[in-house]
């Protein structure tokens, strides 16, 4: 296998690790986020409230990038993959 393809491919697991790491600490976070939204519009929150509202919201444009990032990497392998494919059937 090409030596870019086997990066592709390694990094893609990469990303597919972050991505499910990610996936169980917003469902995590994500269960007590509406009692969380309430307690914080009616002044009732607490600190920690704040804190794992914020982390959440970071949690999430994590895991938009980390999205975003993995749909790149799909898009350059399978031009990598039908470009060897290709070479691979003229010569």
């Amino acid at each position: 296998m090409d030596t870019r393809l086997e990066r592709l491919v390694a990094e893609r697991a990469s990303l597919a690790a972050e991505s499910e790491r990610l996936a169980a600490l917003l469902a995590a976070e994500r269960s007590g986020r509406a009692l969380r939204a309430i307690s914080l519009a009616y002044g009732t929150g607490c600190k920690d409230d704040f804190e794992r509202e914020r982390q959440c919201r970071a949690d999430e444009e994590q895991m938009k990038l980390v999205r975003s990032r993995a749909r790149a990497l799909d898009l350059q392998y399978s031009q990598l993959a039908a470009s060897a494919h290709a070479a691979r059937e003229s010569g």
